[in-house]
């Protein structure tokens, strides 16, 4: 199984020296921090593999919202499906820790978007990783259509905003074909 090893993105502080690049820095769209509770962990002790899902799930509506789809886009007959996601597990997270979600754009098209988030612990170490490809859907024919030049637009530049924050320490799972 390939294992996720984190290795610092350098980059240069204000006196020329090389400094790490925090993961959070490099997942700019920030979620909303969940306190793991003793009813999200297992036997094991540790939270349970559904709950990671669900603080992705959980977590990314304001990222949904900034990529365009807002309640408003939604009522206007348009939204998304998921195609694929690829949910990595890497760090176990126990009772009281903070588990915080963070997302970014990965690739896009006029009809698709990857996209990706990491849940990090209190210290900035990867607890869990997800990537996600998903569809754009005219909710009358429930088919899928290419984004409107707005939406379209709007994603690019926050794609840009999010291919320029840093490298990523592994290698991605999910693409989108060119």
């Amino acid at each position: 199984m390939e294992k996720l090893v984190e290795r610092p993105v350098s980059e240069l502080n204000y006196e020329g020296r090389e400094k790490e690049m925090p993961m959070k820095e490099r997942y700019p769209s920030v979620g909303t921090e969940v306190e793991i509770t003793s009813e999200m962990c297992d036997l094991n002790g540790h939270m349970n593999v559904v709950f990671y899902y669900q603080i992705f799930e959980d977590g990314c509506s304001a990222f949904f919202e900034d990529m365009g789809f807002s309640p408003e886009y939604f009522d206007a007959g348009f939204s998304n499906f998921t195609l694929e996601t690829n949910l990595k597990y890497l760090k176990e997270m126990k009772q009281g820790e903070i588990a915080l979600p963070c997302y970014r754009i990965f690739d896009l098209r006029p009809k698709l978007i990857h996209y990706g988030g990491v849940i990090l612990n209190k210290a900035g170490e990867i607890s869990a990783a997800i990537e996600s490809v998903v569809v754009h859907i005219d909710m009358k024919t429930r088919r899928s259509c290419e984004m409107g030049e707005e939406m379209y637009g709007n994603l690019e530049r926050m794609f840009s905003v999010h291919e320029g924050s840093g490298d990523l320490d592994f290698e991605l799972r999910l693409s989108i074909r060119k």
